[in-house]
């Protein structure tokens, strides 16, 4: 019993980790390849949400640069909570429509603008031979079937994971774009109000999670979702269902008595281990 309760734990362990640490190993091999290049992701820094107070300068000294990161942070966590906030009362006065299109939307975004980014410094790093229609094409068909693969529910779990691992790069490579200072003290500050909105007893995201659970309804959000069963080497990821079972094959559904067992797989998909 306790080989199993270790086992399972490091799936679940195995299962976080595993895209985690693949995000950071592509956005590193990412980073490093373009770095080189004059179209590198890291250009020249530009005015965005992250750094409205203060855009930071190679000849400003350090503490212009720290005080100037704080202040960035500082407005940034303002914004993320501000918007969360928004979030929260919306999904508390059941607007679960709009929070659905706008998750969409957020994904649709990254993918497109974002992406389309790193696509185009790509081709440009490496000379790629490519026209712009053939382009622009990819492009689209990457982001449509991105949104889709995230948000539908027919999709293997494994393709939904590849595009929540390739958001996450996409994300993480958008950080480039920031002043070291900024980068820092923003992922630290992010860091802290994360544990502070799940953890403290009026965070907002705690909030959230309460909601959902209450109304017994999923969240619209973009969570990666690991689950993972080795089998004979490979990894199956399945869902299953709660079936109501007749315990002595009784077809009169009044009179016999059931229990209720999961075995129905809705899905199931090997990859090898």
């Amino acid at each position: 019993m306790n080989g199993s309760i270790l086992e399972s734990i490091g799936l679940e362990i195995f299962g976080v980790m595993a895209p985690v640490s693949i995000c950071m190993l592509l956005v590193v091999l990412l980073v490093y390849s373009l770095s080189s290049s004059s179209s590198s992701i890291a250009a020249a820094p530009i005015r965005t949400a992250t750094n409205l107070v203060y855009l930071e300068t190679p000849s400003d000294s350090a503490t212009q640069k720290l005080k100037g990161a704080l202040l960035n942070a500082l407005v940034f966590v303002i914004i993320i909570f501000i918007v969360t906030f928004l979030l929260v009362l919306l999904y508390y006065y059941n607007f679960t429509n709009f929070l659905k299109n706008y998750t969409r939307f957020s994904a649709f975004f990254v993918l497109a603008a974002i992406g389309c980014s790193i696509f185009l410094s790509i081709i440009q790093h490496f000379l790629i031979p490519i026209d712009s229609i053939t382009c622009f094409v990819l492009l689209l068909n990457f982001t449509v079937v991105g949104v889709l693969f995230v948000f539908s529910r027919a999709i293997p779990i494994f393709l939904k994971q590849g595009f929540m691992v390739t958001l996450g790069i996409i994300v993480a490579a958008w950080f480039i774009n920031l002043a070291k200072w900024t980068t820092w003290v923003l992922l630290t500050a992010l860091a802290w109000y994360d544990l502070v909105a799940v953890l403290a007893p009026g965070g907002l995201l705690k909030i959230l999670v309460k909601l959902a659970s209450s109304r017994d309804k999923e969240l619209s959000a973009l969570v990666y979702e690991a689950r993972p069963t080795m089998v004979g080497g490979f990894f199956y990821f399945r869902s299953v269902e709660l079936q109501v079972v007749p315990r002595n094959n009784e077809s009169d559904l009044e009179n016999s008595d059931y229990t209720a067992v999961a075995i129905r797989n809705q899905s199931e998909v090997g990859i090898g281990g």
